[in-house]
């Protein structure tokens, strides 16, 4: 059983959906407190000059530095859908697959959403479904571990919780990760080898990477995206699953 846990994002970019694509199940954290100015909160898009601009979300700030994730509010939320779908209006227009994407994703700027976590996580279910992902979703708060554990700990308990054999990581985490005690637990360490792939934007002479996964969505269609997506999953290192 390989698993990869992490945050819940704001559309979150393609190296988040290749860690997804490459476990059996991908755990949510959504009792870890909010990081801010984060993807968790943030993410990056193409203006049509060729910028990057952030697209941010904004949560109530009575203790929320407090609150688990989970039980975050949003903030003047509605504003913050109109700002982001004119966003996308003003500035995707000339992308090829600009209606075929915003068909799917306006739904995301009507909802009246309360918590943080929903909108996350309709941002993030959304596009595990169009680039045809069917790992499996769990949240930490569905699983029973010792919550006093922490960092590395945290990740070795909820893996105990899981029944995992493999623990797929980001390389972000190699600073922090107690490789020895996975092991002893008997749980094998695997690091995420993604390579952004390259593909044409507004016709711009120099690509720009790490942006939210909608970039290519909206330039390549749906059809193509979830193809080429797949082509570059394969192209990273493999796993028995």
């Amino acid at each position: 059983m390989i698993t990869a846990i992490h945050q819940p994002h704001y559309f979150p970019w393609l190296g988040y959906l290749d860690k997804m694509a490459k476990a059996n199940q991908f755990i949510i954290l959504d009792e870890v407190q909010l990081t801010d100015r984060s993807p968790m909160v943030r993410n990056k898009f193409l203006t049509f000059s060729g910028n990057v601009e952030m697209l941010s979300l904004s949560v109530k700030k009575k203790g929320y530095r407090e609150k688990k994730t989970k039980d975050i509010e949003l903030f003047d939320v509605e504003n913050i859908q109109k700002h982001h779908r004119r966003f996308f209006e003003c500035n995707y227009k000339k992308a090829f697959f600009f209606e075929e994407v915003m068909e799917v994703i306006c739904p995301i700027f009507d909802y009246p959403y309360l918590n943080l976590i929903d909108m996350q996580m309709d941002t993030v279910l959304l596009l595990k479904d169009l680039f045809a992902i069917e790992t499996e979703i769990f949240y930490q708060s569905q699983l029973q571990y010792d919550r006093e554990s922490k960092k590395s700990g945290l990740i070795q308990a909820i893996c105990a919780a899981t029944g995992t054999d493999i623990y797929l990581s980001g390389n972000g985490a190699r600073k922090y990760m107690d490789v020895p005690e996975f092991e002893k637990a008997g749980i094998r360490v695997v690091y995420q080898d993604f390579t952004y792939p390259v593909y044409q934007q507004f016709g711009l002479n120099e690509f720009v990477p790490n942006l939210s996964a909608l970039d290519i969505l909206f330039h390549l269609g749906l059809d193509d995206a979830r193809y080429f997506f797949w082509e570059n999953v394969r192209k990273g290192k493999e796993f028995e699953k």
